[in-house]
Order: C-alpha cells, then structure tokens, then sequence
C-alpha cells in the first residue's frame, strides 16, 4: 500500500496549550466555590490573588479568572436574555446573583464578584467598539447595568484597599464619573502602574483613549508613546503596540494615526521581553488574521501585516488554535471542539498562503522545536529558520530588503 503524502503545511497543534490549561484551571477552582456556595474561600482566593498581583504564564490577571469562573453559570443565563434583548431577564439574573452573594458594602471582593458581573452584562448590552452601533434599548440597557456596577464599586476604593482589580473594574466605569476624559489618564496609569507587566490593562486603556470612546488619535499615540517610556522595563516599547492593539483590529481608520514602524518594533520588543508559543502565536494571529484585509502597498497597514513574515520565520514552532479563534471572534461558537476546528482551519489557512510559493513546487513546510524546514524537492534540498543567513531582519535592519527564503 502506497505511502500518505506529507502534509503541504506540518505543524504541531498544541491544545490545550500551557496558558489555556492554566487560565481554566483557575476558573475552574472559582466556578467550583461558588456552585457550593463557599463565599467565603472564594472572596479570600480572589483577595490573595489581587493583592498578591498573581497572573498567569502570559500575564492574565488570576483575579480576573476567578471573577470569570465564579459568574460563569450566571452569564449562561444572561446570555440568552441579552442576546434576545430582555433587560428584565438580565436584571433578575443578576439579582439571583447578588442575593446569592449577600452584603457587599463592607466586603470589597464580593463587590467585585457582583460588579465584574454587572459590567459583562452592560458590554454584552453594547457590543465591542468600532462595531455597528447598538439601538436605543440596547444603549439604555447597557447604561443601567454600568450605574449597577459604579454604585456596587463606590464605596470601596482601590488604592486604599491595594487592589488592582477594584482598579480595573472602576475603570471599566469610568464614563459614569465627573469628566471622564480629565480622570482617564489619572486613572489608568495608576492601574497600570500597579501591574505594568500586564497587557490587559494597556489595551483597555488605548481602547477608552480612542475616537469611539473617550479620546482621539493624536491623544491616544501620544498616551501610547508615554505609556511605553514607562513601561520599558517590562515591554521595551512594547506598550505602544498594546495601547494600539485592539483599536486597529476594531477601528481600521486608526491605520492613518498609527507610526508603523514604532508599532513594529514594539512587536520585536514584546517578543523578547515574553519569549514562548503562546504569545508567538498571539502575535501571529493578529498580523496575520484579525488585522486582514486591504492592505495598499507602503501603507501603515501592510508594513504592520507583513511582521506576519518574521514572527512565523523566526519564533512559531506550533500552533495554539485558541488563540486563532479568539484572534477574530465568530459569535455563537460556544463548542469548544467547534473552537478548536475553527482556529486550526484559520492557522492552516495563513500559513498555506504564506508558504503557498513553496508548497507549488511541490515541496511540504515542516514546523519543528528548532525551526521551520523545507521537505526537499527531487534534487535539493532547502532549511528555513532558524539559519541566520535565512532570518528576517530585526528591527534595527527593518528598512532593509527581506532575503530570498529560496
């Protein structure tokens, strides 16, 4: 019996990868607490993990996780009441939730349970930025929801309490407050400040500095360049890609505002500041997938895109295909078997048009631990990275023409 053909495009797939196992994990520990009703071993878990600034591998904030898993049965009910429009529904779904909590004005962390709550309903309510307008009921939804979450935060403060994630929630709610635009900066670099080595924060922050919401372009690049001055011991300029991060995936006309080649040695300096597949694959899904589309030569766009090149070449060895589904999120895709599918399809699908001169001759693109090699061609033989003579320049040789892979 004949031999199968080597795949065009061989990759290892890697699911669940070392950053998902661990973010389910903790959601999980905090979805096991509250389905017993252990409030009180969940509110200390989540108070640790706050104070103590835990994250994860590739800086996801653990008390983040812990409020996600805690509420997660509750946002399977509203859900399906925000998602057919019944405010009602959502309301009595999180009244369950806050009885089931009980008093929170002398408890900060349950009040962070029940307002990470009201704040998921109020974005689900009002939808990602930069997408189609939500209509009147569902603003005015979102907006009731928002005032739940400021009156459960207001009588705890963060910077008293120490707590980063009280932090984060208030600035979540920050457009309720006295001259939002005037306490923005004030707010976020303090968050930032006290966590500065995680990106969540950065891009909330350049997403709140946008024409969308708060903000505008020449303030949100000047925020963005400040930002990585004070961040460089952590991100070297990598702040300013992730001040940038969301807003260019949700608002393409920001491709007009943004310095391209900052943004693309921001990307080299986020790869050596947190070397590894995970975010390997976080930055090649966003070059490659979530920022696609028409892309006119010389354009801030195409420069931005095209690091797709080196951070295949230089740093993917296998594949996380969460990180592809999640890199242009497909509504209603709740299967995470579906999920997975999905993201390898995605992964397969950009790395095929990559390498697509090299699979037309015939020749099959492996993905090992030390690099990407060639299967070679009857009479030949080729190796990809990691050769030095074959690597794509480094940001101080960005200006310089690619070599020839061939």
């Amino acid at each position: 019996m004949a031999a199968s053909p080597p795949l065009a495009i061989d990759f290892p797939l890697r699911s669940p990868a070392p950053e998902t196992q661990a973010r389910g994990t903790y959601r999980q520990q905090a979805s096991r607490l509250a389905r017993q009703e252990r409030w009180d071993d969940l509110t200390e878990m989540l108070r640790a993990a706050d104070l103590g600034h835990e994250r994860t591998p590739a800086g996801m904030p653990v008390a983040r996780l812990l409020c996600e898993g805690a509420f997660a049965d509750t946002m399977s009910c509203a859900r399906r009441a925000t998602g057919s429009g019944n405010n009602e529904a959502a309301h009595q779904v999180l009244r369950d939730w806050a009885t089931a909590l009980g008093p929170t004005v002398e408890a900060p962390w349950r009040a962070l349970l029940l307002a990470s709550a009201q704040l998921e309903v109020a974005a689900l309510f009002r939808g990602a930025p930069g997408t189609a307008d939500p209509d009147a009921a569902r603003s005015a939804a979102a907006l009731e929801h928002l005032e739940a979450a400021l009156m459960t935060l207001r009588p705890h403060d963060p910077r008293r309490l120490g707590s980063a994630a009280l932090a984060a929630a208030r600035c979540r709610v920050i457009e309720l407050m006295p001259c939002p635009e005037a306490r923005l900066a004030a707010e976020y670099e303090a968050l930032i400040a006290a966590e500065p080595d995680c990106p969540a924060h950065l891009r909330t922050y350049g997403i709140d500095l946008s024409p969308a919401r708060f903000g505008s372009w020449p303030a949100l690049d000047r925020a963005a360049r400040r930002m990585a001055m004070l961040t460089a011991a952590h991100w070297g300029s990598g702040a300013y890609a992730w001040m940038w991060w969301d807003v260019l995936a949700q608002q393409p006309v920001g491709f007009a505002h943004v310095e391209a080649e900052y943004f693309v040695a921001a990307l080299h300096d986020i790869l050596e500041a947190r070397a590894g597949q995970h975010m390997a694959n976080k930055l090649a899904a966003y070059c490659g997938l979530a920022l696609s589309g028409d892309a006119p030569p010389a354009s801030a766009r195409a420069r931005i895109t095209g690091c797709f090149d080196w951070i295949v070449q230089d740093h993917l060895r296998e594949v996380h295909p969460e990180i592809w589904t999640a890199a242009r999120p497909l509504p209603g895709c709740a299967d995470p078997a579906a999920a997975i599918r999905l993201g390898t399809s995605r992964a397969r699908s950009a790395l095929a048009e990559h390498f697509a001169d090299e699979v037309a001759r015939g020749r099959s693109v492996i993905f090992t631990e030390t690099g990407i090699h060639l299967q070679p061609a009857p009479g030949g033989a080729c190796t990809l990275a990691p050769c030095p003579a074959l690597a794509y320049p480094r940001r101080n040789l960005r200006d310089e023409d690619p070599p020839c892979l061939t």
